[in-house]
């Protein structure tokens, strides 16, 4: 079972999801930086997992693609870079580290006092190498009441589940804004069935059984 999405996570997410539109997919391959992905792209593939090596990995996959096809591993690692340009400092995660690479620190050094072991995985981010309920455990640490409360720390735990989820079903991935296009059908469309964007469909035109005023 998936970590619950609280409210305060809900709010967490939103504050950063205008970031979101400035994504530009290109700009992945301008920042490599394999820990960190890794670690998102483990976060995406717990959220919305898929038929990637990164679901494979945890022991849940889908018979679809899922938030790791979906490009979200990158798009995350952008909008947090953008939303928290400074260091993180202070407890209970002294880690001197700015935007995802902070986000990417906190998930794999809880996943490592989950299990030792996942610092060993195929994978360069601890995180990424847990089994799924490993990683539920990573998150049941961090939603403890009070930890990190009042602080920066605190913000980004709290949009970690439901931003995740969000840009998964996003269309951040395929998204050309030098062109403003879509380049792909979107992982999340796909697997939602949506029918992509419509001015308005045929069951709503017109009047129902006429009616087309009101009066007192």
């Amino acid at each position: 079972m998936n970590p619950p999405i609280t409210r305060r996570a809900v709010l967490g997410a939103a504050a950063v999801i205008p970031l979101l539109l400035a994504w530009d997919p290109a700009r992945a391959a301008d920042l490599p930086l394999p820990p960190v992905d890794d670690a998102l792209n483990g976060l995406a593939a717990f959220l919305v997992p898929g038929r990637d090596a990164f679901s494979v990995r945890q022991g849940r996959t889908s018979s679809t693609d899922g938030g790791v096809a979906a490009g979200a591993g990158p798009a995350l690692r952008y909008v947090y870079d953008q939303a928290i340009p400074y260091p993180i400092v202070g407890r209970p995660f002294d880690l001197n580290l700015p935007g995802a690479a902070a986000v990417a620190a906190i998930l794999n050094l809880v996943a490592i006092e989950v299990d030792p072991a996942a610092a060993l995985g195929p994978f360069a981010a601890s995180f990424a190498n847990l089994s799924f309920a490993g990683k539920v455990e990573v998150f049941r640490r961090l939603e403890e009441p009070g930890l990190a409360d009042g602080t920066p720390v605190r913000f980004i735990l709290d949009t970690l589940p439901t931003l995740a989820a969000f840009v998964s079903y996003s269309e951040a991935g395929v998204f050309d804004r030098a062109a403003n296009r879509l380049t792909a059908i979107p992982v999340g469309w796909r697997i939602s069935a949506y029918q992509g964007v419509g001015d308005g469909w045929n069951e709503f035109r017109g009047y129902y059984r006429g009616i087309d005023r009101a009066t007192d």
